[in-house]
Parts: C-alpha cells; sequence; structure tokens
C-alpha cells in the first residue's frame, strides 16, 4: 500500500485582506505548524475557516495540495509561489492529482481520512496572491488539490506519513474527476458513473448533476 510523505502542515486565522479591488475577511493565508494538531471531523482544531458556505464542514474538513503542483507552475507558468499558496492544511510529497482517488483511506498518526471530493478553484487564489490568471490556470492545468473526511478524529504531525489503507475506486481519481467537470460535453457517460460513487460528497455531487444534458 502507498505511503504518501508530507512537506508540512498549516494552520489559518481570520483576518482582513485587502487587494487592490476589495476588502474581505478570510481565512486563506495559514502559518506552519511545528508541532502536532489534533484533528476533528471539522478540521484541524486551530484552523479556521471564514466562509462556511463554501468552506469547511465534514467533507471538506482538510485541504490537501501536492508540492508537485507548484514545480509544475514553476516550470509551465514560471511562478515562484510561496509556501501554502493556495490555503492547505496538510502538502504532500512526490504524488500528483493522478495518484489520489476518491474513497482512498489513509490512516496517519491517530487519524483517518477519506478524500470525499477534488478542491473547487475560486477567485481568492487570484485574489490573495495577486496573481490575475492563477485560479484559472489551476483549472487548465487541472492541479486543484483536494479534500479530506475525517473518519477518525486524532493527533497527527508532519512527521505522520499518509499510509493508504483502503483504495475502491482505481479510476476515480482527482485528476479524472476534474477532467469530466472541466469538460462535461465529451464526459456525459463518466459522469453519470461518477455519480454512482458513493464516496463522492453530496455538493460534488450536485455539482455534477447540474452537468448533465
Amino acid at each position: 500500500m502507498k505511503v504518501i510523505n508530507i512537506y508540512d502542515i498549516y494552520a489559518g486565522s481570520e483576518e482582513t485582506i485587502t487587494t487592490e479591488k476589495k476588502e474581505f475577511p478570510s481565512s486563506y493565508r495559514k502559518e506552519l505548524i511545528t508541532g502536532s494538531v489534533y484533528v476533528t471531523k471539522l478540521g484541524f482544531d486551530i484552523d479556521n475557516q471564514t466562509d462556511k458556505e463554501n468552506h469547511g464542514g465534514l467533507n471538506q474538513a482538510v485541504c490537501v495540495y501536492p508540492q508537485s503542483a507548484y514545480t509544475h507552475f514553476k516550470d509551465s507558468r514560471n511562478l515562484d509561489l510561496p509556501e501554502c499558496a493556495f490555503g492547505e492544511n496538510i502538502n504532500i510529497l512526490d504524488v500528483t492529482d493522478k495518484d489520489i482517488c476518491i474513497g482512498d483511506q489513509y490512516s496517519c498518526g491517530e487519524v483517518i481520512f477519506e478524500v470525499s471530493q477534488p478542491r473547487g478553484p475560486c477567485w481568492k487564489i487570484s485574489a490573495v496572491l495577486g496573481i490575475k490568471k492563477l485560479t484559472a490556470w489551476v483549472v487548465n492545468d487541472n492541479k486543484t488539490g483536494f479534500y479530506f473526511r475525517v473518519l477518525k478524529e486524532g493527533t497527527m504531525d508532519k512527521s505522520s506519513p499518509l499510509k493508504l489503507i483502503v483504495r475502491k475506486h482505481e479510476k476515480m481519481t482527482i485528476h479524472h474527476i476534474n477532467d469530466c467537470y472541466f469538460n462535461a460535453k465529451d464526459n456525459q457517460e463518466n459522469i453519470k458513473e461518477i455519480l454512482l460513487c458513493e464516496e463522492l460528497s453530496i455538493g460534488s455531487k450536485e455539482n455534477f448533476q447540474k452537468k448533465l444534458k
């Protein structure tokens, strides 16, 4: 079974972010966690989610982003992005979204996570970093990252590897799910199959349902 090492873990608190065009409350920007963190059903106990209508909850408890995507944006877009540029809670090493499947379960320290859905890129990625096209590039290049739900609460730290303990849907990678969503017209049959995946979050299923013709 696959073991994924963690690069770093992060948590944020609410602040007012001011850009050229607007001012808004957000917990997007996060700080490095150097010790252990307790993970509840709603995520890291020291992490805050300001926009609870679009973020957080049981199916978006912990945001995960591969370090390989930073390398991709450096190589393909000449972007030197700061750490935790995507507001993730966990940054993982040596994998891409093609290696992660919906329903994958990972043990990590005392915690058991399950992959629930891709991360839905929003305008705040571009707004916070001041890179106008970044959100569009995340979509275009299919580098979204993903969310965990928490099956078992407990303590973890960055030295706790993610150990794959269950894989139910080999085909349902985050990359595949995104490709079908972003190119729905050409993936109608795949979308019908995706909607049968029990572990995919309700919110994602609702979004996919709207893509069916």
